[in-house]
């Protein structure tokens, strides 16, 4: 049985990336309700400082560009000491593989590989250093599904889901756990484009046992409850909450 102690964050500092919007918010409002120590981050510094304000309660802010290794280096040297990384922040764009640009390409890898990797090793070497730490990867069901019109989002949350693995295995000997959560069809900001006619509607559900899209209240919950005591033995695993998706 899960205790109310087990989800009390009072006193531990945790920062979450991409928080400005979609999920990244949901995850900020669902720490900042158990009495974290909030820092949030993204790359629209207009909207992270709106959604600092909102949640009150001493939450502070950076501006930064997942994609950028010395942005993501100085935003590291900025927040100091952090206790949980919800490794949020990341990009999607559809299309025929071969209609992407190779910028397209890199930049999408970029920031959904090789910016929470930095980021993972930045904050982590501050968790290992004092024993005791927590990292949530924003991981997908498409990392182990695939799909036609996303080939390099795929591919790079398939890595982020190994990267989860790896470092949990390094890591979790030195008091510090890796985890990932992995969306499935969520309706937020960055989904709703692609679910915006009633037909598109009606074929994603095709596909989903559970017959509905979730949440990304649902989601924050996951991430709560991963980077929790509650889930203090839970290592190296990726929890895919997606209606049953990769099922079929």
């Amino acid at each position: 049985m899960i205790e109310s102690q087990d989800l009390d964050f009072t006193g531990r500092r945790v920062l979450v990336t991409g928080a400005a919007g979609g999920i990244g918010s949901a995850m900020a409002a669902a720490f900042a309700a158990h009495g974290s120590e909030l820092i949030l981050a993204d790359f629209d510094g207009e909207a992270i400082e709106e959604q600092a304000a909102k949640l009150g309660g001493g939450a502070v802010f950076h501006q930064y560009d997942q994609g950028d290794a010395a942005s993501i280096a100085a935003l590291a040297a900025a927040v100091g000491p952090v206790d949980v990384l919800c490794n949020n922040a990341g990009m999607i764009q559809a299309g025929p593989f071969l209609e992407q640009s190779p910028e397209i390409i890199q930049r999408i890898i970029a920031i959904d590989l090789t910016g929470p990797l930095l980021m993972a090793r930045h904050i982590g070497e501050g968790m290992v250093a004092r024993g005791r730490g927590v990292i949530v990867n924003t991981a997908s069901q498409l990392a182990f599904h695939g799909s036609a019109t996303r080939a390099a989002y795929a591919a790079a949350k398939a890595g982020l889901v190994q990267f989860t693995k790896s470092a949990a295995a390094e890591w979790a000997p030195l008091g510090v756990r890796v985890v990932a959560l992995a969306p499935g069809r969520t309706l937020t900001p960055m989904t709703v484009p692609f679910l915006s006619t009633e037909e598109q509607r009606r074929e994603g559900l095709k596909h989903i046992p559970a017959g509905r899209y979730g949440s990304r209240e649902e989601m924050a919950k996951l991430a709560l409850f991963l980077a929790s005591d509650a889930a203090s033995y839970v290592v190296g695993e990726t929890l895919i909450a997606d209606g049953g998706y990769v099922l079929l």
